[in-house]
C-alpha cells in the first residue's frame, strides 16, 4: 500500500479517494460551494501524510469537519450511513489527529463490518479521510431529488433544522419536512416550530441548487447543505439515493391536457396497480379491443392498434372519456350524457359535446352499433371457439416460448373485442332504463335503486354459480363427521390436502367439479401475476372454510333469490327480458376472456422460469415487471432490463393502495377521497340491490382478510370482484369504496337478494370491524346505527 498522501479537493484527479470524498470534487467541478478541505488518501491509524498540518493551515486553521470516505460509501449500492465516525468542530493539530485515527479505528468496527460484508461482500478496504472548514451553520440538513418514500422522480424531499445538520442525521432532532414539486409547490410539509427553519427564497434556492446538480450527477442524489449566519448556502455531500426503487410514474401516458379520464368501470375491472406485463397485454387488449369494436359501428377510429382509449398513471388503468366520447358524434342513438352514465353513473361536464357527424353517417352507424347489440349471442359462440382452439407452450427454450406467446397475442386482442361486443348490450341498457324512469331528468337514488331490483331478476348469471358452487361444497362438508376437526380448525393448506384425500368424499368431489368450472377465476383476474383457484386454492380454500364455521355454528341460511321488479311500465316490461339476456352473456364472455388470459398466464409463468434457469430473470417472478416488449429486448441482449425488472417489483407496493379523483383532467395526483355524506351524517353511496339491514361491520383490505368473516356480518371492502363471490352466502350486506351497477359485486349481491351499495368512497376508513351499521340498499346509504 502507498504512503499516506494529502490531496487538495479541487486537485482531485482519478485518484481512489471514496465515495464522499468524490461527490465533493464532483460538486466543485460544477461550480457549486463546497468548504475548503483536502483528503486523506489511505489514511491508517499509525501513519498520517507528513504534510497534514501544512495542510489544515491552508485551508484556515481553524475549526474543521473530520468524516470517513472510505472506498465503497456513499455509492449507489451503500450508504454506509452512520457506518462510520464523523467529528465535527475539531480544532488544532493534536485533535485533528486524533479525530482522524477515531475515523480510522472506525473502519473495523462491528456494525460497519457487518454492513460492509452485507452490502459489498468486502472485508478490507481501504478509507480515506476529508477534512473541511466547518460551516457556521444557521440551517442545515438534507435534500432528496426523489421521494425515498415512494421513489416518486416528480417530487424533491427537504429536511431542515436549525445549527448543525449533524442532530438531524443522527436523528437527535425532528425536522421541518417539505415535499416540493420540481417546479418548488409544496405538496406537503411539517413545521416544528412557530416558524419555518427556511425562508421560501432560501427553500427555492435549495430546490434549484439541487435539481442542477441532480442534472450533472445524471441520477436522483440525496445532498447535505448548509445555509451560514450569512444566508451563504454550502454544499457539504452528494452522492446517488441508495436503493431507490423504479419510478412508479415510467410507464405512465403521455397524456393530453385537455383529455378527461375516469377510472369507473375499468378500475373495477383492473382494480388497484398492474405489472408493467399486464399493462402491454390486457391494458392494450382492452384498447385494442375497444377500438375494433368502435370500427364496426362505424366509429372514426384511425388505423393502426396504438394505445388511444386506456391511460396508465402509478401503474393503475384509467379510460380517456375524451377520445370514447367520439362514438357519440359518429353514432345515431347515442350521446355524450349516455356514455357517461354507462361508465361513470353521472353526466361528465368536464368533457365538450363531439362536434356530431352528418345526419347520414350517424343514422347508419346508429344501425350497425344496433345490429351490434343484437348479435350478442354470435359473439358468445365466437368466444368460445375461441379459447376452444388456443393452445399455448409451457415448455421450451425461453426464446421459442417468447415467439409463441407473441403469435397468439393477437387472440388477446380478438376476445377483447368479442367481449367488449357482446357485454356492450349490458352497459348501453342500464342507462337506457335510468332514463326512462327519470324521464329525462338527473336519476335521482331511488332511480338507481329500482333499476337494480329490475335487473336483479336476471338468472343462471354465471359469477353467481361461483358463490353457489362454494355453497355446494359447504353444505357437502356439513354431511361428513370428520369435516369439523379435518377441514374447519385446521390451516388452509392442510384443509386442502384433506379435501383432496378420500375421506373428505362428496365435499372433494364438488371441489374438484368446482375447480374445473371456475378454476381460472379469482380476485384481480385479469392480472397476469395473479395465480387463479385451479392453480392456488388457498384463497378459495379459506373462505369455504369461513362458511363451513359459520354454518356449524348458526345453522343453515335459506336464500332469498331476488325475483327482480315487476312493473307495469309497457316499454320497461319489454326491455327486462333483454337487459336480463344481456347479463348472462356478459359474466360468460367475461368468465371466457378470463380463461383465455389464464392460458397467457401460464405461459409467461414457464417463460420466466425458463428464463430465470438459463440466467436472463433472477427468478420467474420477475417476469411480469417487464413489458412483452422489452422480454423481447432483454431475450435481445439488454441484460440490464433484468435489473429494471426487479427494481419495478419494489414499487408496486406503494402504487397499489392508490385512490385517484373518479374524473380528473391531463395527470392525476393520488387523492385522500372525500365522502359524501347525507343530512344524518350517513355514508352516500349508489344502491345497487335493494334493501335494508343492521349488523356488524367486517372490515377488511384485501381477500385474505375476509377469511375472518363471520355469518351476518356486513361485508364493507374496497372493491368486490368475482374473487370475493365465495363469501356472498355468509355476509348480511356489502358496502364498497367503488363500484358500479353492472360490477360483478353488485350482480352476484342482486342474485343472493343481499342489500348492496357501492361507490361509498370511505367507507373502509370511516368505520371499524365490530361497528353496528344499518346498510341502505334504498337510499344509498352507509351509517352508524
Amino acid at each position: 500500500m502507498n504512503a499516506p498522501r494529502c490531496i487538495p479537493l479541487e486537485a482531485v484527479t482519478d485518484e481512489l479517494v471514496g465515495g464522499k470524498a468524490e461527490g465533493l470534487v464532483r460538486l466543485l467541478s460544477y461550480g457549486f460551494e463546497v468548504p475548503s478541505g483536502f483528503v486523506i488518501q489511505g489514511a491508517t491509524e499509525t501513519t498520517l501524510p507528513p504534510d497534514l498540518e501544512e495542510q489544515y493551515r491552508r485551508i484556515g486553521g481553524s475549526k474543521v469537519a473530520v468524516r470517513s470516505s472510505a472506498i465503497g460509501e456513499d455509492s449507489e449500492d451503500a450508504s454506509f450511513a452512520g457506518q462510520y465516525e464523523t467529528v465535527l468542530n475539531v480544532e488544532g493539530p493534536e485533535a485533528l489527529v486524533s479525530a482522524i485515527q477515531r475515523c480510522v479505528r472506525s473502519l473495523t468496527n462491528a456494525r460497519a463490518t457487518a454492513y460492509r460484508d452485507e452490502k459489498l461482500g468486502q472485508r478490507d478496504v481501504q478509507m480515506n479521510i476529508v477534512v473541511q472548514q466547518m460551516v457556521d451553520a444557521r440551517a442545515a440538513g438534507v435534500a432528496f431529488t426523489a421521494n425515498p418514500m415512494n421513489a416518486r422522480r416528480d417530487q424533491v424531499v427537504v429536511d431542515a433544522v436549525r445549527g448543525l445538520g449533524e442532530t438531524l442525521v443522527s436523528g437527535h432532532a425532528t425536522p421541518d419536512h417539505w415535499v416540493l414539486s420540481r417546479d418548488g409547490l409544496v405538496v406537503d410539509s411539517e413545521i416544528q416550530g412557530d416558524a419555518p427553519v427556511l425562508s421560501d427564497a432560501e427553500r427555492a434556492l435549495l430546490l434549484d441548487g439541487a435539481l442542477r446538480a441532480e442534472a450533472h450527477f445524471g441520477a436522483p442524489i440525496d445532498v447535505e447543505w448548509a445555509v451560514d449566519s450569512d444566508g451563504r448556502l454550502w454544499w457539504l455531500q452528494a452522492r446517488p439515493i441508495t436503493e431507490l426503487p423504479a419510478d412508479p410514474n415510467e410507464l405512465d401516458t403521455i397524456p393530453d391536457p385537455s383529455h378527461v379520464y375516469t377510472w369507473a368501470n375499468i378500475g373495477e375491472m383492473m382494480p388497484g396497480a398492474v405489472t408493467p406485463l399486464t399493462y402491454s397485454v390486457t391494458g392494450r387488449g382492452i384498447d385494442i379491443g375497444m377500438q375494433r369494436a368502435y370500427r364496426r359501428s362505424g366509429v372514426s377510429v384511425p388505423p393502426g392498434d396504438h394505445i388511444r382509449y386506456v391511460g396508465m398513471y402509478f401503474g393503475h388503468l384509467f379510460l380517456n372519456l375524451t377520445m370514447l366520447s367520439e362514438i357519440a358524434a359518429d353514432v345515431a342513438g347515442s350521446t355524450k350524457q349516455q356514455m357517461c352514465m354507462a361508465l361513470c353513473g353521472r353526466d361528465i361536464e368536464e368533457i365538450p359535446e363531439p362536434n356530431p357527424a352528418p345526419k347520414l353517417k350517424r343514422a347508419v352507424n346508429g344501425t350497425r352499433y344496433f345490429y351490434q347489440l343484437l348479435s350478442a349471442a354470435k359473439h358468445r359462440r365466437q368466444m368460445d371457439a375461441l379459447l376452444a382452439r388456443l393452445s399455448l407452450p409451457t415448455a421450451g427454450s425461453p426464446e421459442s416460448l417468447y415467439k409463441a406467446i407473441g403469435e397468439s397475442l393477437p387472440e388477446v386482442w380478438k376476445a377483447y373485442e368479442l367481449h367488449l361486443l357482446s357485454s356492450s348490450s349490458s352497459g348501453a341498457l342500464s342507462p337506457i332504463l335510468l332514463g326512462i324512469l327519470a324521464k329525462g331528468e338527473e336519476p335521482t337514488q331511488e332511480h338507481h335503486a329500482e333499476v337494480a331490483e329490475m335487473l336483479a331478476g336476471a338468472e343462471e348469471v354465471e359469477s353467481a354459480d361461483i358463490a353457489e358452487g362454494a355453497e355446494r361444497v359447504v353444505d357437502a362438508l356439513l354431511g361428513n363427521a370428520e369435516a369439523e376437526k379435518a377441514f374447519a380448525s385446521v390451516d388452509p393448506d392442510a384443509a386442502l390436502q384433506w379435501l383432496r384425500s378420500p375421506a373428505s368424499g362428496e365435499a372433494g368431489r364438488e371441489l374438484e367439479h368446482y375447480l374445473r368450472r371456475h378454476g381460472h377465476r379469482a380476485v384481480r383476474e385479469l392480472e397476469l401475476r395473479q395465480k387463479g383457484w385451479r392453480i392456488d386454492p388457498a384463497p378459495l380454500v379459506a373462505s369455504l372454510q369461513s362458511g363451513f364455521r359459520a354454518k356449524l355454528q348458526h345453522g343453515t341460511r335459506a336464500r332469498q333469490k331476488t325475483r327482480g321488479l315487476a312493473t307495469d311500465h309497457p316499454v320497461l316490461r319489454r326491455m327486462l327480458p333483454i337487459a336480463h339476456a344481456a347479463i348472462r352473456c356478459r359474466e360468460h364472455t367475461k368468465s371466457i376472456l378470463v380463461a383465455v388470459t389464464t392460458e397467457f398466464k401460464h405461459a409467461y409463468r414457464a417463460l420466466g422460469a425458463a428464463m430465470a434457469v438459463e440466467g436472463w430473470l433472477p427468478d420467474e417472478d420477475a417476469v411480469f415487471f417487464l413489458t412483452h416488449d422489452e422480454l423481447g429486448e432483454l431475450l435481445g441482449g439488454r441484460r440490464e432490463l433484468a435489473a429494471l425488472a426487479a427494481s419495478r417489483r419494489k414499487v408496486i407496493d406503494y402504487q397499489m393502495p392508490l385512490h385517484f379523483p373518479q374524473v380528473f383532467r391531463d395527470r392525476p395526483e393520488p387523492s385522500r377521497l372525500e365522502p359524501v355524506e347525507g343530512e344524518d351524517g350517513a355514508l352516500v353511496g349508489k344502491p345497487v340491490s335493494r334493501g335494508a339491514v343492521t349488523g356488524r361491520a367486517r372490515v377488511v383490505e384485501t381477500l385474505a382478510e375476509a377469511a375472518a368473516l363471520e355469518a351476518g356480518e356486513i361485508l364493507i371492502a374496497p372493491i368486490t370482484d368475482v374473487g370475493w363471490t365465495p363469501y356472498f352466502s355468509l355476509i348480511a350486506g356489502l358496502a364498497t369504496d367503488v363500484g358500479s351497477a353492472v360490477s360483478h359485486g353488485a350482480v352476484v349481491a342482486r342474485e343472493y337478494g343481499l342489500p348492496a351499495v357501492v361507490n361509498l368512497r370511505v367507507a373502509t376508513s370511516r368505520f371499524r370491524t365490530g361497528d353496528l351499521v344499518t346498510l341502505d340498499g334504498d337510499r344509498g346509504t352507509l351509517k352508524l346505527a
